[in-house]
């Protein structure tokens, strides 16, 4: 689209921005769902730990001023969307007050993340989402507007599932390989050298001196779904009790939903991206739930906040604005690559 013809930005912009544990990402887009660009910026989570406000700030600022400026739009300070939506991991709790002092629409609401991805994943459809990143919850909607929510209360009581659990359990095991506790199975040499340090015992006095910040560890989830492709039989089980414990809590919320006839379900974050997690998990599900039909999310988070943010604008999410959606969004990917 010809940037000259946004006349009025202040009534034809609309943003969507996802805020989670490792970045954000946020995305411009006209009335007619035509993305104009995108832009990331850091971690905007835990916005009440020490130094968590200024980091969100800085995770807004770069994040939607780089799509402005991407997009040849005014500045973030002076820019007015028509509606904007935020998704954030743990919530608008502490956040809405920053980001309102930075964005500037018409609309704005800040909420959890988990709508923002079950939107975009079923394109506003009834469904339930399971995120598995560097935390992970499921989330469900039905036709009624009821919710659910399953889990996402942190990585020290929650977080089943997800990269940072799974990475944990792989140290714990390698930890206890080199007490002798259990049969050696490779873990400890796997630990080893993907944090390049000569014992574990450096990589856990980095985490709890805070040298190492959790999304850090939680990257060791993709060497440990490489080793359990090539047959490591011990990392394979506990992907397995991952998927098992996302499947139990979609069970759970398909019970709060009261589901009965077929229904979506979508994965959303890093973990699926990992073939043997994707697939023990739709295994586990069609056992469990016959009437879940999983499906890939149509549109990430992000985009998923950015439809949000058109029905909070009362614009009718329409199959063409969908296929507009649909269609920008690869061509801006084309562009990118």
């Amino acid at each position: 689209m010809n940037q000259s013809e946004i006349r009025n930005p202040k009534s034809e912009i609309f943003l969507g921005v996802d805020g989670g544990q490792s970045h954000t990402e946020a995305v411009i887009a006209d009335e007619k769902g035509n993305i104009l660009s995108r832009g990331f910026g850091g971690a905007s989570n835990h916005a009440e730990s020490p130094g968590g406000r200024e980091r969100l700030r800085n995770a807004i600022l770069t994040s939607v001023g780089e799509a402005l400026i991407k997009a040849n739009l005014p500045p973030i300070d002076e820019a007015v969307f028509a509606s904007a939506h935020f998704g954030m991991t743990g919530g608008a709790d502490y956040k809405e007050e920053i980001i309102g002092e930075i964005v500037r629409a018409e609309t704005l609401r800040v909420g959890h993340d988990a709508p923002s991805a079950l939107c975009g994943a079923t394109a506003g459809k009834p469904g339930i989402v399971v995120i598995a990143g560097t935390g992970s919850v499921v989330y469900g909607e039905n036709t009624s507007g009821e919710t659910a929510r399953i889990g996402g209360l942190g990585y020290l009581f929650s977080d089943e599932g997800s990269g940072f659990w799974l990475a944990v359990q792989i140290i714990r095991l390698a930890i206890k390989e080199q007490d002798g506790l259990i049969e050696p199975a490779g873990l400890e040499r796997l630990v080893l050298n993907f944090f390049e340090c000569e014992k574990i015992r450096n990589l856990t006095d980095d985490f709890y001196n805070g040298k190492m910040k959790r999304d850090r560890l939680a990257s060791f989830a993709r060497a440990a779904h490489e080793a359990a492709q090539a047959g490591n039989t011990v990392i394979q089980n506990q992907i397995k009790f991952g998927a098992d414990a996302l499947t139990e809590s979609v069970c759970a919320a398909s019970r709060r939903l009261k589901f009965q006839d077929e229904f979506l379900v979508a994965g959303a974050g890093g973990m699926f991206r990992a073939p043997m997690m994707k697939s023990y998990f739709v295994e586990l599900l069609q056992a469990k739930i016959p009437v879940a039909i999983f499906r890939e999310p149509r549109f990430n988070p992000a985009d998923g906040a950015l439809l949000l943010a058109f029905r909070q604008a009362e614009i009718d999410l329409t199959e063409d604005l969908l296929l507009n959606l649909e269609r920008s969004a690869k061509q801006k990917s084309a562009k990118q690559e």
